[in-house]
């Protein structure tokens, strides 16, 4: 009963969702009900009457009676096929709701808790199970089915409580005697209640199975995504599987998880077939106890040949809308079951409160960020990242943070972008914690270009202009800063050009020319502070240090932070914070930093012979 309550809590909450978004769709489901089943019972009745009224030998009145049966049909066909036709685009508005829902939450949601494993893994379980199960526009089908078999059982029960009532013209012998209204009733009960006995044994059983092959399946189902997304479907992937021969490999891995998944999928089927079969065996019971009670009733004159019609159509009617209340519901507990976990991903909280206070707009653009004692752990990890980060950046001029890979150089970034909030102590902007500030307005501040940054497949000036309103002359002076103007304009839609191939026939550009456009998009957004989180760590140094002194340039008048574990994007920075371990070991120019000959002036020197031009022996590198 509490797994009964539990799937209809999650049907009725998904229903009012639905509702709320367009009112007109379960009214029109409803109108669509109320006809078909009122088709049903009218044509019952008229085809009955007209039976009677031809054996009586009424031949014109019977003629009045088709053609009222014929009209009564037209109307209740053609209502129901016009209601059926707006359904179409309201279907696929459905099916779209559970997309829309889901991406919006997801865009709603902090990135930190967006970050987590467990959270991308019920984004993914929903989607999936929504696209082999049936999604939203599924639970509002199944549910019209089970009220419009709830309709047909209290109709058809109706009548045939009326036929046992009715009085039997022929009272001797067994059949007169139970063909009876006492006798008949107390049958009928009997078997209606064997069969809801028969019934939700069969629920029962079968219940625990189908839930234990779907979590069961749903394992397997992850794997063959796995390959599907991110194997198959990735260019990248392709590359390295034809060069180190990965095909036999990957493939021997695919058909174990197919032949995994075929099995599984042969188990529901066969589990589904034997719970349809023994609740066919269950509705035979009653449809043969059932018909034989009509028989009955009309062997002892109880009722007409046109009733008897009537009444075995009812009794059909019974049976087939339990049997189709059973199998709507089977199929809404199966979809209910993997909706739970989409409701619960609507329901999950942000990791952290969002501020209200808006930022202080400054024409001379300058702000001061403070880390006060800071230290940031992942969830799960075994170690702090950062600890006890303490420093003020004035946000003015040009700024480095250095140190070695896993120094915590991006995760102090992503501090200092509000993505992440500290494990401990606290960052404030201008002496007011960040966490209190309108976060939308606090990352207006930042233009970041991240070692992992994304172009999308969609036109370049979507990609450049991203959520800020479209200028022209400001997206070509953008590109142009980032040396991407002259690329951009030999494409064949110029600006309008669609990138990748994902949605458009649209060009591949390279690494180097993507950078370009991320540096763009980093520069059209015009914020404060440019910052550049190790976007070339795949370029040799001296490429890399050509990257940044071009950099330099096009953040002329802004402030601008570089991060990297190399030395080469330093020199022209006025202020240097050196990482390592997670703390701020050394500040200062560079000049100052080499001079005290501490952690940065090692480092520098390690790397020097990366910046040298041929023949050039000397050791300090400063400008």
């Amino acid at each position: 009963m509490r797994n009964f309550i539990s799937i209809h809590k999650t049907g009725f909450r998904l229903l009012r969702m639905i509702h709320s978004e367009d009112s007109i769709i379960i009214p029109l489901h409803l109108l669509e009900l109320c006809f078909s089943v009122a088709q049903i019972y009218v044509s019952l009745f008229l085809t009955s009457a007209l039976i009677d009224i031809l054996l009586a030998g009424a031949y014109e009145q019977a003629a009045w009676l088709a053609m009222a049966l014929l009209g009564t049909n037209l109307v209740f066909g053609v209502s129901i096929h016009l209601i059926r036709r707006r359904f179409k685009g309201l279907r696929t508005k459905i099916w779209l709701l559970f997309y829309v829902w889901l991406r919006e939450k997801s865009f709603s949601m902090d990135y930190e808790t967006m970050e987590k494993a467990e959270v991308s893994e019920k984004i993914l379980f929903s989607e999936r199970t929504s696209d082999m199960y049936g999604g939203l526009g599924m639970v509002l089908y199944h549910y019209c089915d089970i009220l419009k078999a709830v309709l047909n059982v209290l109709l058809s029960s109706g009548l045939v409580l009326y036929l046992c009532l009715a009085g039997s013209g022929d009272l001797s012998g067994i059949p007169g005697i139970l063909a009876g209204p006492v006798p008949s009733v107390i049958l009928f009960a009997v078997v209606l209640g064997g069969m809801a006995y028969g019934s939700w044994k069969v629920f029962r059983r079968f219940a625990v199975k189908q839930t234990e092959i779907f979590q069961a399946h749903t394992g397997v189902e992850n794997q063959l995504s796995y390959l599907m997304n991110h194997v198959f479907g990735d260019p990248k992937a392709g590359k390295m599987i034809r060069l180190y021969g990965m095909e036999e490999m990957i493939l021997k891995n695919a058909h174990v998880f197919y032949r995994k998944s075929r099995d599984y999928f042969g188990r529901m089927c066969r589990v589904g077939r034997e719970e349809s079969d023994a609740n066919k065996v269950v509705n035979s019971f009653f449809t043969m106890a059932s018909y034989l009670l009509v028989t009955m009733k009309a062997v002892t004159g109880a009722i007409t040949v046109g009733a008897f019609t009537r009444y075995a159509g009812a009794l059909n009617q019974f049976g087939g809308a339990c049997f189709t209340f059973i199998t709507a519901h089977g199929e809404l507990r199966k979809i209910c079951t993997y909706m739970q976990e989409f409701l619960a991903f609507l329901d999950m909280d942000s990791l952290h409160a969002k501020g209200t206070i808006p930022v202080e707009k400054r024409s001379d653009g300058e702000y001061e960020i403070a880390f006060e004692h800071v230290s940031f752990q992942y969830p799960g990890s075994s170690g702090p990242v950062l600890r006890d980060v303490n420093c003020r950046i004035r946000i003015k001029g040009k700024m480095a943070v250095v140190g070695r890979n896993g120094a915590g150089k991006s995760t102090f970034i992503k501090l200092l972008c509000g993505l992440y909030e500290p494990t401990e102590g606290q960052i404030t902007l201008n002496g007011v914690d960040i966490r209190k500030y309108d976060e939308e307005e606090y990352r207006r501040l930042f233009g970041v270009v991240f070692q992992d940054f994304t172009l999308f497949s969609l036109p370049v000036w979507e990609n450049v202009a991203a959520g800020f309103p479209y200028q022209e002359d400001k997206l070509w002076e953008a590109l142009e800063q980032a040396d991407a103007g002259e690329t951009v304009r030999k494409m064949e839609k110029g600006a309008d050009t669609w990138l990748y191939k994902d949605l458009e026939d649209g060009v591949e550009v390279s690494g180097g020319e993507a950078q370009k456009l991320a540096l763009a998009r980093a520069l059209y957004k015009d914020a404060p502070v440019v910052i550049l989180d190790e976007p070339t760590a795949a370029l040799d140094p001296k490429a890399e240090a050509e990257v940044y002194a071009r950099f330099n340039q096009m953040v002329e008048g802004r402030t601008s932070i570089y991060i990297s574990h190399r030395m080469s994007s330093c020199r022209f920075c006025e202020d240097i914070i050196v990482f390592d371990a997670g703390r701020i070991v050394e500040r200062g120019s560079h000049g100052e930093l080499i001079a005290a000959g501490g952690y940065y002036a090692g480092l520098w020197n390690a790397q020097a012979k990366y910046y040298r031009e041929p023949g050039d022996s000397s050791r300090d590198f400063s400008l």
